[in-house]
């Protein structure tokens, strides 16, 4: 899915005839005066996912090559009006706004519309009633086989979160935790699976090791706060099967069995866009200053970690195009008893042990939440665990 990088970027894009009218990509010199055309275009893009361009109008051979800045007041507010109000589903929309510098009342809009997983949608205004979709040309009325295998898609894409929940503790690559051991785990699934995902996010750069280097480098972008065992400081990709790409600490030593669990880290890639995360120190005994053992549940370091590994994903699904929904989840497992590390030295904090063997949370995010904003995501998924293990007192693990 094209997007510009700024305002310059994209007049070069239309003046040097980077842009061509296909399944995915619309341009207009204006949004239409009717609500049922502009209907039709939001309606026709939810089915694959696409932009919609306006203040682009067409050259002499019918191809979108004419800068035609055009107003833009109420222009974004009038498409989202027509989407809430003339379309079944309420289809999600992104804009980006281009202003010129000359005069910022006008410039051009984008409408990003990704992949619903309601599709197909109808359209309702003025009795139509009828469900679009797109081909390289232009808008098409769906077949009733399409609208058929719509909805059998959208009934797939229906997920039980526990279900995933549950099966992605049982993917611990050492079991589950012992005794006086806590473990972290996480996955993201978009909710549209795309077998082609990882060979468009290879062909975003150079080469596949070009996209490693460059999905290793989006840790960098979440400090670590001083934690030590992170995410971000793995350094060798490996295929871990023929669908798998694994950044892991098992590949960073010559003996991966003398690990202990809490130096154990790994991020798991699949082609399709599904993806795994395990942390083995979530929760370990650690002697305090009075020489006692206590179980200590390390939230920075489960923060840390939990939001590079978002940071790794969203890099990944932005370098193969894929927006849209995804299930994201997160499991802390085996830290019945546990008490919080960050409070240990605060001897009524450290009185408060956690009662349940286990912490988890699932919720469905835009695949862009995960780039443009890791850190917020994983103050969401972790701020009820954080609340248990500090009563109720609010900090933030992912500050330094």
């Amino acid at each position: 899915m094209w997007e510009p990088e700024d305002l310059h970027h994209f007049e070069e894009a239309v003046k040097g005839g980077a842009l061509e009218e296909r399944h995915d990509f619309d341009a207009k010199r204006q949004l239409p005066q009717s609500g049922k055309e502009l209907a039709k275009d939001i309606a026709a893009m939810t089915t694959d996912g696409g932009v919609l361009v306006y203040g682009v109008g067409e050259d002499d051979n019918g191809q979108p090559r004419v800068l035609a800045p055009f107003k833009l007041a109420g222009a974004a507010e009038r498409i989202d009006q027509v989407a809430q109000h003339s379309i079944s589903g309420n289809p999600r929309i992104r804009f980006i706004t281009l202003r010129r510098e000359e005069d910022s009342a006008v410039g051009y809009l984008l409408a990003i519309i990704p992949a619903s997983p309601l599709a197909p949608h109808q359209v309702t205004v003025g009795g139509d009633r009828r469900f679009y979709g797109r081909c390289d040309t232009g808008n098409r009325r769906l077949s009733e086989e399409e609208v058929s295998r719509l909805y059998e898609r959208r009934r797939r894409q229906v997920v039980d979160q526990e279900k995933l929940i549950a099966e992605c503790i049982l993917a611990s690559p050492i079991g589950q935790p012992g005794p006086g051991e806590g473990f972290l785990q996480a996955f993201v699934q978009p909710a549209i699976k795309e077998d082609d995902l990882w060979a468009r996010a290879v062909d975003s750069f150079e080469d596949e090791r070009q996209l490693l280097k460059e999905l290793r480098e989006s840790t960098g972008s979440i400090p670590s706060g001083g934690w030590g065992s992170n995410l971000g400081r793995l350094l060798n990709w490996r295929p871990r099967g023929a669908d798998v790409r694994s950044l892991s600490s098992e590949f960073e030593v010559s003996d991966p069995d003398s690990l202990d669990p809490d130096d154990r880290i790994r991020a798991d890639l699949n082609m399709d866009g599904r993806c795994y995360f395990f942390y083995g120190g979530a929760a370990v005994i650690r002697e305090l200053n009075s020489g006692k053992g206590v179980f200590l549940l390390f939230e920075r370091g489960i923060a840390v970690n939990l939001a590079q590994f978002l940071a790794l994903v969203g890099a990944y699904y932005r370098a193969g195009g894929q927006w849209g929904p995804v299930d994201v989840g997160m499991a802390v497992t085996g830290i019945q008893g546990a008490t919080s590390a960050h409070f240990s030295h605060d001897f009524s904090h450290s009185q408060l042990r956690y009662a349940e063997p286990q912490a988890v949370r699932a919720k469905r995010y835009d695949a862009r939440d995960l780039s443009e904003d890791p850190l917020a995501v994983s103050r969401e998924l972790l701020d009820r665990l954080l609340k248990a293990v500090s009563d109720g007192v609010e900090w933030d693990p992912l500050e330094d």
